[in-house]
């Protein structure tokens, strides 16, 4: 049928019908193409995650097999019971976003076994990462007014703050005020060469027994690699059993 033999009202359906054609081929491309970036953003946080989770299992020491770990002191940052059954030791930078990923864990693992398990915080700043020796040596100060802990938590979750800030010492600064630490003491600490040979002794003493990659765990002697939240509770359980 040619067009101009079609009635005005033939027409006038002709061109809506085009209309509508066009128009669910329109919402048919906008569906494809939420669809295909919500598939691309959930591929992304699947592939970090595994990254994550697998930049955290480089180390060279076999899993399970008990190693001489540098024996715990009075000189440790320690949490818990220190009578425990159970003796968990990491190295951990905190520039390192596997360690990031494994702190609400780690933290969940802490609380649910508070009073039942003795846990050992060393240092090792990964040296290729920008802001690792500074992070590490606001810890320290922070752990010699008796604060790490708060300090170790606002690290870890702000890491994206400061990691590759070129003003991280002033960011650092602001925790310790926050925590309202001694500034004066905690300036003096944070730039102090003893500082420095603590956080270097204790990645030594990692580097001695195979350490090479963070976080690295250590439960009673043995190195463990705990994919998440219920792996780490089933294997301080059977520890403490």
């Amino acid at each position: 049928m040619q067009m101009e033999k079609l009635t005005k009202k033939e027409k006038k359906e002709l061109r809506k019908f085009d209309f509508q054609v066009a128009l669910e081929k329109e919402q048919k491309q906008k569906l494809f193409k939420q669809i295909g970036i919500w598939l691309g953003v959930t591929a992304i946080i699947i592939i970090s995650v595994f990254g994550l989770i697998k930049l955290a299992d480089t180390g060279t020491t076999p899993v399970g097999e008990t190693v001489n770990v540098p024996k715990v002191t009075d000189k440790d940052i320690t949490f818990g019971n220190k009578n425990s059954k159970a003796i968990l030791i990491e190295y951990a930078d905190f520039q390192c976003p596997a360690c990031a990923y494994y702190h609400p864990i780690l933290k969940q693992v802490l609380q649910d076994f508070d009073g039942k398990i003795f846990f050992v915080y060393r240092f090792y700043p990964i040296q290729s990462h920008k802001n690792t020796m500074t992070s590490a040596q606001a810890a320290y100060s922070a752990h010699l007014q008796n604060k790490f802990w708060e300090m170790h938590d606002m690290l870890f979750e702000n890491q994206k703050t400061w990691a590759e800030s070129s003003d991280a010492d002033k960011i650092f600064l602001s925790y310790a005020e926050k925590l309202k630490l001694d500034i004066q003491k905690y300036n003096n600490d944070y730039i102090a060469d003893s500082t420095k040979k603590f956080i270097t002794d204790e990645a030594s003493g990692g580097i001695s027994i195979g350490v090479n990659s963070t976080p690295t765990f250590f439960l009673n002697n043995k190195q463990i690699k705990p994919k998440g939240y219920e792996e780490f509770k089933t294997l301080i359980q059977d520890e403490l059993e």
